[in-house]
């Protein structure tokens, strides 16, 4: 069995992990259920703020970090969990932790996408990578199911076919209108609600730092001078080891969720697609 990746599902699994932790620490951190996957399951963000009980959704300024858009991409969901744990172990302890936490409130939904997620365990479906929406209406999860969540985003879907799919069949496939999937309106209407100030979705694999927009080349935001403040350089990056770039110079992509938080929000955001932890290892991050 696996000594590090954990499921979403059961008592040892990242829904109960949250709820535990959350008991544990109820004067900083809340769960909070923001929607429901195709099957049933809770879509789960966790709030950390100094105080939280007493403090409003939205009062101080909000970030929010993702994971596991993307079922295979199981690192991404690992660093969220990791962050989150990081952030309310440090609050009291660490000073810059403790101001952020009493300035700020940071969210965390490490899976995005829990059936996806809970069905890359199979290991004849390690690699899968959409929600599980049954396109074929046959009852059961085949190669003609699922849709890509991070080009469901209700911002210039379907623009080009370079940047998603209309193939049901394909790992791009866009679904069948703007925000047609539960896990896009859950996401939706939390950075809607909170007009987050910044945004970072954690994707595998490929040590890139991608900023929007996504949906068209060579065509910079009015934020472009934030965004390689940031992020940096080729020779200089934010992060060491990391490549920052516009995002559809990597290629094109729409109805993604960087773009859309941009639009439609006004949130700065940025996609990092994280390492692959060993030379080929790609999306299978060793345990």
């Amino acid at each position: 069995g696996h000594m590090v990746w954990k499921r979403w599902d059961g008592p040892n699994g990242l829904r109960a992990e949250m709820e535990a932790l959350a008991a544990a620490h109820p004067d900083l951190v809340q769960t909070q259920v923001i929607g429901h996957s195709v099957q049933g399951r809770e879509i789960v963000a966790a709030r950390v703020t100094g105080g939280a009980p007493g403090v409003p959704d939205g009062a101080r300024p909000a970030v929010l970090y993702i994971g596991l858009q993307h079922a295979r991409e199981w690192i991404s969901g690992e660093v969220t969990r990791r962050l989150l744990r990081s952030v309310v172990t440090g609050y009291g302890v660490d000073p810059d932790t403790t101001k952020l936490l009493d300035t700020t409130e940071v969210w965390f939904l490490p899976v995005a996408n829990p059936d996806g997620y809970e069905l890359s365990f199979e290991p004849s479906r390690r690699l899968w990578r959409k929600n599980v929406a049954d396109n074929d209406h046959d009852g059961t999860v085949g190669v003609q199911d699922g849709v890509d969540i991070n080009r469901n985003l209700p911002d210039h879907w379907a623009f080009a076919p370079m940047g998603s799919s209309h193939v049901p069949a394909d790992l791009t496939y866009r679904g069948p209108g703007a925000a047609s999937e539960p896990e896009t309106k859950a996401l939706v209407a939390l950075g809607t609600r909170l007009r987050f100030r910044f945004i970072v979705n954690y994707h595998s694999f490929g040590k890139l730092l991608l900023y929007p927009i996504g949906w068209q080349e060579q065509t910079p935001t009015a934020d472009q001078s934030i965004y390689s403040a940031l992020a940096g350089t080729p020779v200089n990056p934010g992060i060491p080891g990391y490549k920052p770039q516009l995002s559809a110079d990597l290629y094109p992509t729409n109805g993604e969720t960087m773009s859309w938080a941009h639009a439609s929000t006004g949130t700065l955001a940025f996609t990092v697609e994280l390492g692959e932890g060993a030379p080929g290892s790609n999306f299978v991050f060793p345990d």
